[in-house]
C-alpha cells in the first residue's frame, strides 16, 4: 500500500465543518425570520405554505447545483456557494 506523504484530511475536515456551520446558521436565520415572513403574507395560517415552499426550493437548488458540481467540479461550486453565503 502506498503512503501519501501530503494528506488533505485537515482541509477536507475544515470544509465539512464549514458546510455544517453554514447549514446551522441558515436554519437559525430561517427559523428567526419565519414569523415576520408569515405575518407579511397574511398570518400564521400561511406558515406551513411558506415552510413547504422553502423546503421545495431548497431541494430543487440542491439537485441543480449538485448536477452542475458533477459537471464542472465540486470545489468550484463549494467555494462559490460559501462565498455567496
Amino acid at each position: 500500500m502506498l503512503k501519501n506523504k501530503t494528506t488533505k484530511r485537515p482541509f477536507v475536515l475544515i470544509a465539512v465543518m464549514l458546510a455544517m456551520f453554514m447549514s446551522a446558521v441558515e436554519a437559525t436565520i430561517i427559523a428567526t425570520a419565519m414569523p415576520s415572513i408569515t405575518s407579511d403574507l397574511g398570518g400564521f395560517t400561511r406558515y406551513s405554505w411558506v415552510f413547504s415552499a422553502y423546503l421545495l426550493m431548497s431541494t430543487i437548488t440542491v439537485l441543480i447545483y449538485g448536477k452542475l458540481a458533477d459537471l464542472f467540479g465540486r470545489k468550484k461550486y463549494f467555494l462559490l456557494g460559501s462565498a455567496s453565503f
